[in-house]
């Protein structure tokens, strides 16, 4: 394909170098010294200009573009860029990154003709917001095509898989000392294995109560550190239940902020982080969950080892930088992309899925979920499909709630859901075999 992306942030840096391997991709931003270190890595086409000005789009006139994707901080430029893209050049989808959720709510994004948009702070407060209803996961992901959920939870002891594994949860991974492999059923989990459960999430609750039982059942109390965009939109979230929130931060002018937002639903406390005696004197060793926002990395990390001291048992880490990924693990300490990290897997998600296929990541980028439903016009009803043979990988039928080992010749019907999980290494493979049935 041909692809056009407006911003060469960390966004969309990142993007440029990983769709470089099999497309054609332009990057324009007014930052030259950005793009350079981009063409120093990785061969584009990098156009220096400011993205909503329309002569920068004139060397592209003449082209013919499969993707514009618009990914900078600010999403009047963003909207702006892909308005002036539909004038100036020929692009078949567009994929926008807006911060705010208003134009989720609203129809300003079909009616500018944008194929998807993503929402990287909701994705990110949403996904806290999952931990609510599994308080002992580190994760949960749901799914259009299924019911099912794809829960990870660390072991805290020796299970064989034997024991967990049904025809409604099955072990889709597991990552132990950095590494991420697809277990067989003779596997024992180890200590610290953050084990990926996909299936029925009451069978899933029960599995969690044995490998994890230290976290708590039940979260009603909860401290969230730092009252930015993202603070804030998580705290608008979990408001929406029956917790009780405080919010702490250290600027005065964004508490205020935050009380008019959040209004009575949220206890918004003024105070210096470095205040060790802040846990005790604003009674916060009796949270459930502590939740650490800030854009900086080992700020959270610091915030989470304190309320560790003070016995929080669940402690949440944004994790805005992969490079500090494995050290959140290796701490006890749950990650959950931050809104950068989630703007870049949420557009290659929407790039990578059809009408057809769906495709997510997970474990940190390392594994990779593809899914698959029968419809009623499906070329593939009353027929035989063979199974995937990829070493480290495995798949599924979802037949009437039931999730069937797909190791061996299957006919389908309406309403299956096949299902595939492998290594990322291995993306391209899994991918030719579900398109290919």
């Amino acid at each position: 394909m041909d692809i056009i992306i407006a911003g060469a942030g960390r966004v969309g840096f990142r993007l440029a170098k990983t769709l470089c391997t099999k497309h054609n991709v332009t990057v324009i931003d007014q930052n030259e010294d950005a793009l350079n270190r981009l063409q120093e890595s990785i061969d584009i086409l990098a156009i220096v200009g400011n993205i909503e000005n329309p002569k920068t789009y004139d060397m592209l006139i003449d082209r013919e573009s499969d993707l514009f994707i618009a990914v900078t901080d600010m999403d009047e430029t963003n909207i702006i860029s892909t308005l002036i893209a539909d004038e100036t050049i020929r692009v078949k989808e567009k994929i926008i990154r807006l911060r705010n959720d208003f134009f989720a709510k609203s129809s300003i994004s079909k009616r500018l003709g944008i194929t998807a948009s993503v929402f990287p702070f909701y994705l990110s407060a949403n996904s806290v917001k999952l931990l609510l209803d599994f308080p002992k996961a580190n994760n949960v992901k749901r799914f259009n095509h299924c019911e099912q959920k794809l829960i990870s939870v660390r072991a805290t002891s020796s299970i064989s898989l034997e024991e967990i594994i049904s025809n409604r949860v099955k072990v889709v991974g597991i990552e132990r000392d950095r590494e991420f492999f697809i277990p067989n059923i003779y596997e024992t989990t180890q200590r610290d294995d953050l084990v990926y459960l996909f299936g029925n999430e009451q069978d899933i609750r029960e599995l969690c109560l044995k490998l994890e039982p230290q976290m708590p059942t039940d979260i009603q109390n909860i401290v969230i550190f730092g009252a930015d965009m993202l603070g804030v939109e998580i705290a608008t979230l979990l408001s929406k239940y029956n917790v009780h929130i405080k919010i702490i931060e250290k600027d005065i002018q964004k508490c205020k902020k935050a009380s008019n937002v959040l209004q009575e639903n949220v206890t918004v406390i003024n105070s210096k982080y470095g205040e060790h005696h802040l846990f005790k004197e604003e009674n916060l060793e009796n949270a459930d969950m502590l939740i650490a926002t800030s854009k900086n990395d080992e700020e959270n990390i610091i915030k989470c080892l304190e309320a560790k001291e003070h016995k929080i048992k669940k402690v949440v880490a944004i994790n805005n930088d992969l490079e500090h990924y494995h050290l959140m693990h290796k701490l006890g300490i749950i990650a959950v992309r931050g809104p950068k990290t989630n703007a870049y897997y949420s557009i290659l998600e929407k790039i990578s899925s059809s009408s057809i296929v769906n495709q997510r990541k997970y474990c940190g980028g390392k594994g990779v979920l593809m899914s698959r439903k029968i419809h009623k016009n499906s070329p593939l009803l009353d027929t035989e499909i063979k199974p995937l043979n990829i070493p480290n990988s495995c798949s599924f039928i979802i037949k009437n709630e039931k999730i069937e080992d797909f190791d061996k010749k299957f006919e389908v019907n309406e309403g299956d859901v096949i299902l595939a999980f492998g290594s990322n290494e291995d993306t391209d493979k899994i991918e030719k075999w579900i398109n290919s049935l």
